[in-house]
């Protein structure tokens, strides 16, 4: 990362926008000075480029939300845009942070949000304050802490650049020796290590499982030594011979195949001796059923003569209903030919009624709305009419006052003008030198302007006038119109009304009404036919009335009819059916069964005395006296028998088909416990063995394979932080006239792995090492210096690592000598070279003297201001 403009704006001690500082204009071949009186805000310069990349001040003594310039007037923004490249392109950063300012209208402040962006060249902006800053890191590879460390001695921190715990370092290094690699090698090896341990561990319990769900007969030798196997396995945790595991298993299978052949043999022989049980109780059982169904048929015989009996009774009743609905039909159908005409007289009267209604509503019409709006307009032209009269009197008292006005002016003229007549002198009007009766002036004065307001008043009556004669005239042709409708709509309602009331008479329309007739007469017509109507109306609603009570008897007629004629009809038409079909069921029924009793008595039963078989049935013997009561006594014991016997079968057959069974799921749980076993050793002694490997490899990785616990990662640290240490003690020895030098702490590691890039000096002066913490202030600072110009020249030939080209020194030099500051100006000079921005921030009277190109801060009462000097 190298600087390449940087603009600060409202910000710490700078009022204003201030100049921009365009690091590119000086010469990199030389250090650059920042110089300025003590609180001029030289390190604010060092703060806005901390600022702009992390949103964090350079030190640890300042925060953001104080970085608003108390001098910037309320209308100057305050933000920082810094400019820089880094590998080969350029960015530039606008940060804002956040502030009061005063509301551009009225009192009172408003507060600006901070605010981030990220222009990355010609790509898209990044906007957003945590977008912007995990851009920065991913970019240039550090955090703000980190940053200092590798670009910033600032000031009072310079020591703890020094004096950094191994853990600091080790964030700083894992980039610029890219281990981050070997730290995620030895994640991986943990992780492949820890899920082999795992599925070695799964692996290891579905054996011991299997083994443990296996089974033989219990009580024999071979199950006391699978249990106790189970056991041990079970407390172990832990396998010792899979082999020993299988051969158990392989005696229990073998074990179980005689037993089972035995258990299948014997159930055979209970499962023929239930056929004989079952086939002599199905004998027994239709014995007793022939016994019993006899008996049942004789019973049923009777009863199937009774239902003969009632059938022939309820079709006498069927027939007597028949004829009492023929009957209802007929009454029925002739009250609907008397009321057959009802619909059509009951239409023919509502039409007649909305006729009646209509002309109802029209000659209403004309009472409410048409006649009063007559006399409204009558009305209302009789006042214009007064108006207009009122408004003719105005205009010819206005005219008269004006001609009067007029006269009176050119009378008070004259008068004027005779005041003026001198006896000998002529007369300005006719010339006469005498004047014996010269006019007078009038009492009244009489001027122009009055004559003029008379005027006026004269025009604005005579407009009046005219405004009400429009009126006049216009309501007069509005009264006219109506005159014309209203006549013509009460001719047309009068001409209606006669019509229907000649058509409710029965008789010939012939009504003539004058021609000459009036409004009034007309009206007073209009207002008898109105009356005659509502009477008239009143009639046909009555006779409608009438007429629809007639209609809903004629549909209830109707609807009786079709009942009786349709549902009524066939529902009796379905009993009948039903009826036939009842009676020939019976007599089928009772053929049906006298065969079956028959055919029992053919099959020589033994029913009743000396088994008398001839009985036709008919003599009420029901096959239960004498010895047929015996003979079912008999079957039913005999048929006892027999089913304990089944039962007995059944319960040994259930017992040899469990004790089987559960040989049977034994065996075929011990061969499939079996085959998982073996189908499971191979992959569980591969995978024990992965484990071995996977963690042998972790422990090597990871730096356990000893005393020391120095891992891969931390190796390759060290190794590369001796490298900075050696370049460091190119710029310290030289520096501290040879007397220091620095070395990595090479103590035994044991559990002390957190030091190993921990710093100690060598005074050569004393021969002995010691604590770089134990070094004075300007000790420190030389030694930091040297650390940071030596981790600056790793990070630049570290390919792929961190880029950093540029270095800031922050007052470091405020502890040094003069001797001291000429050879680290010598060193600073030498790395200049190097193309890499050194800048130096002081007020030491020996710098100013030395650098020509310098940054000058000025402190005022208004804020600080920047001046910028190239130099020669």
């Amino acid at each position: 990362m190298k600087p390449i403009k940087l603009v600060i704006s409202g910000i710490g001690p700078y009022g204003d926008r201030m100049p921009e500082i365009d690091f590119q204009s000086f010469d990199l071949n030389m250090p650059i000075l920042i110089a300025g009186e003590t609180g001029a805000g030289k390190t604010m310069i060092f703060d806005a480029i901390c600022f702009a990349l992390f949103d964090a001040a350079s030190g640890s003594y300042r925060s953001t939300d104080s970085l608003r310039s108390e001098y910037a007037p309320p209308g100057t923004e305050s933000y920082v845009e810094f400019t820089f490249a880094h590998q080969g392109r350029t960015y530039r950063i606008y940060r804002q942070p956040s502030y009061m300012r005063p509301l551009k209208r009225g009192t009172g402040f408003k507060l600006e949000k901070e605010k981030a962006v990220l222009y990355p060249g010609d790509d898209t902006p990044i906007e957003g304050i945590k977008a912007v800053n995990q851009a920065v890191q991913e970019l240039i590879h550090v955090d703000e802490k980190q940053f200092k460390q590798l670009a910033m001695i600032a000031q009072g921190e310079f020591w703890g650049l020094l004096n950094a715990k191994t853990e600091e370092r080790t964030g700083i290094l894992r980039h610029i020796f890219m281990t981050e690699g070997y730290k995620a090698m030895e994640l991986q090896l943990r992780e492949r290590r820890g899920k082999a341990i795992k599925a070695a561990d799964v692996l290891e319990r579905s054996l011991i499982q299997y083994f443990c769900d296996a089974e033989a007969e219990p009580g024999s030798p071979l199950a006391e030594e699978i249990s106790q196997l189970q056991e041990q396995l079970r407390k172990s945790g832990g396998i010792g011979s899979i082999e020993e595991m299988l051969s158990l298993l392989d005696r229990a299978i073998e074990a179980d195949v005689p037993m089972e052949a035995e258990l299948a043999e014997k159930l055979a022989a209970l499962r023929e001796a239930l056929q004989e049980l079952q086939k002599d109780l199905a004998l027994a059982e239709n014995t007793e059923h022939n016994l019993k169904k006899y008996n049942g048929l004789v019973k049923e015989l009777a009863g199937l003569r009774e239902r003969l009996a009632d059938c022939e009774k309820r079709e006498q009743q069927l027939a007597e209903a028949e004829k009492a609905l023929q009957e209802k039909i007929r009454s029925l159908q002739s009250g609907r030919e008397q009321l057959s005409s009802v619909p059509e007289r009951l239409a023919a009267c509502q039409q007649e009624i909305n006729a009646l209604r209509e002309l109802a509503d029209r000659l209403g019409s004309l009472q409410s709305q048409q006649v009063p709006r007559y006399g409204r307009a009558k009305k209302r032209l009789a006042e214009l009419q007064e108006g207009l009269e009122s408004a003719q009197s105005a205009h010819a008292a206005a005219m008269r006052a004006r001609l009067d006005g007029e006269m009176q002016l050119e009378r008070n003229r004259a008068g004027i003008l005779a005041q003026k007549l001198v006896a000998g002198q002529p007369c300005p009007v006719c010339g006469a030198i005498m004047h014996p009766s010269p006019a007078e002036l009038l009492e009244k004065a009489v001027t122009e302007a009055d004559v003029k307001k008379l005027q006026q008043q004269e025009k604005k009556a005579e407009a009046a006038r005219s405004s009400a004669a429009a009126e006049a005239a216009a309501a007069r042709a509005e009264l006219a119109t109506l005159d014309s409708q209203i006549g013509s709509y009460m001719l047309e309602c009068l001409k209606s009304g006669c019509w229907l009331e000649a058509v409710a008479r029965g008789e010939a329309f012939a009504m003539e009404i004058p021609a000459e007739a009036g409004l009034r007469q007309l009206y007073e017509l209009v207002q008898l036919q109105a009356g005659q109507l509502a009477a008239l109306l009143q009639k046909k609603r009555e006779s409608a009335a009438d007429l629809q009570g007639r209609a809903k008897r004629l549909q209830q007629v109707e609807k009786e009819l079709a009942e009786a004629s349709g549902r009524d009809t066939e529902a009796l038409q379905l009993k009948r059916q039903k009826l036939l079909k009842e009676r020939e069921n019976a007599k089928t029924a009772v053929a049906d069964r006298e065969g079956q009793r028959q055919l029992l008595e053919q099959l020589a039963l033994k029913i009743g005395t000396g088994g008398n078989s001839g009985n036709d049935g008919n003599d009420g013997n029901d096959g239960n006296d004498g010895n047929g009561g015996s003979r079912e006594a008999e079957l039913a014991e005999y048929r006892g028998q027999l089913q304990r016997k089944i039962s007995e079968n059944k319960v040994q057959q259930q017992e040899c088909q469990e004790a089987l069974g559960r040989i049977s799921r034994r065996r075929e749980n011990n061969l499939s416990r079996r085959a998982k076993i073996a189908g499971l050793q191979g992959e569980f002694a591969a995978a024990r063995h992965e484990a071995h490997i996977l963690g042998r490899l972790h422990d090597l990785v990871s730096g356990q394979t000893g005393k020391g616990k120095l891992t891969l990662e931390q190796y390759i640290q060290a190794a590369g932080f001796d490298s900075i240490i050696r370049a460091a003690n190119r710029r310290l020895i030289p520096m501290s006239d040879g007397q220091y030098k620095l070395y990595r702490q090479e103590k035994e590691l044991g559990n002390k792995s957190h030091t190993y890039l921990d710093l100690e000096v060598l005074d050569n002066y004393t021969g002995r090492r010691r604590p770089v913490r134990n070094l004075s202030g300007g000790e420190s600072f030389k030694a930091s210096l040297s650390l940071a110009l030596g981790l600056s020249d790793k990070v630049s030939s570290e390919l792929g690592g961190i880029s950093m080209d540029a270095l800031f020194i922050d007052e470091g030099f405020g502890t040094l000598d003069k001797k001291s500051i000429e050879k680290a100006m010598e060193i600073l000079l030498k790395l200049s070279d190097s193309n890499k921005l050194v800048a130096i921030i002081s007020h030491r009277e020996e710098l100013i003297e030395a650098v020509s190109q310098q940054i000058q801060v000025t402190k005022t009462r208004n804020g600080s201001s920047l001046a910028i000097e190239l130099g020669k």
